[in-house]
């Protein structure tokens, strides 16, 4: 159910506020503000899904818009992610939208998109990483209203100037999903990788999970794991001087004889008699 999160009040002399999320993990489910946002990625890539949309993928070269009272979810893409989140007073955007420079962004304020990012914003983000990091948090607050306005210019020229990027086909999204599904699995092989852990990882109920997984891959997810498991497992025999107890545990599995079992079944041979061949 979605949720009100006002972030901005008419208590406030600021019609911007600015958010910076650095974390792993970061996942907010169904809400909506009360404010305009505009999503910036700066490291890694998050899954935003939005009212009346499929789930699109918004890059690192992109950014995002969302009205106020849309609702939405956002999930980070595994791995280290970074974002930048700037909402803005709605009753500022309709006035400003009565001036020659703005009209166009305020045709459009009424629904969602992405857009590629520019050279332009690139440098204000930058710019602001810059300042953040090298002037006393004094310094950096009385700078933050300016850079916040920037940062608002370049977008809304970019909206006003550009067709939102257009929304990838279900089945693309799907293999987008799978791919990072497949990037975290060889990324955490020694960890417990169940179908039930990775749906909990990506927030997808294990029947979704299985049925996106086989249709891209043509493939069980259990199935891509094992194989990867013994590839890699089968570099580590062939490349490393390490016992074949630790080889398993590397690739996480307690037990040698299942992966002689894993070995036999994708390669036709033990992990000794690979060693041998060497």
């Amino acid at each position: 159910m979605a949720y009100m999160s006002p972030k901005l009040n008419s208590k406030s002399p600021e019609v911007f506020h600015l958010e910076t999320s650095d974390t792993s993990g970061y996942a907010v489910d169904w809400h909506a503000h009360d404010c305009h946002m505009l999503l910036l990625p700066r490291q890694g890539g998050l899954f935003l899904t939005t009212e009346g949309s499929q789930t699109s993928h918004v890059s690192r070269q992109s950014f995002s818009f969302v009205p106020a009272d849309f609702a939405h979810a956002t999930q980070a893409a595994p791995g280290r992610e970074k974002h930048m989140t700037l909402y803005v007073d709605p009753s500022y955007v309709k006035h400003q939208g009565q001036k020659s420079g703005y009209r166009g962004f305020a045709k459009q304020v009424n629904r969602s998109g992405i857009w590629q990012g520019t050279e332009a914003l690139e440098s204000i983000l930058r710019l602001h990483d810059q300042l953040q990091g090298c002037v006393s948090t004094e310094a950096f607050q009385r700078q933050l209203p300016h850079l916040n306005h920037l940062l608002f210019e370049e977008c809304t020229r970019v909206i006003a100037c550009q067709q939102a990027q257009p929304q990838p086909s279900e089945h693309l999204q799907q293999a987008t999903l799978v791919r990072e599904i497949q990037r975290y699995i060889r990324e955490n092989l020694e960890t417990e990788l169940d179908i039930e852990s990775i749906g909990h990882e990506f927030h997808l109920s294990r029947r979704h999970l299985t049925r996106i997984f086989k249709a891209v891959t043509d493939e069980t997810l259990l199935d891509f794991t094992n194989r990867t498991r013994v590839e890699t497992a089968a570099r580590l025999v062939s490349c490393t001087s390490l016992s074949i107890l630790e080889i398993s545990l590397t690739v996480g599995l307690e037990s040698p004889s299942y992966l002689a079992r894993l070995f036999k079944r994708y390669l036709s041979l033990t992990p000794s008699e690979l060693r041998k061949t060497r």
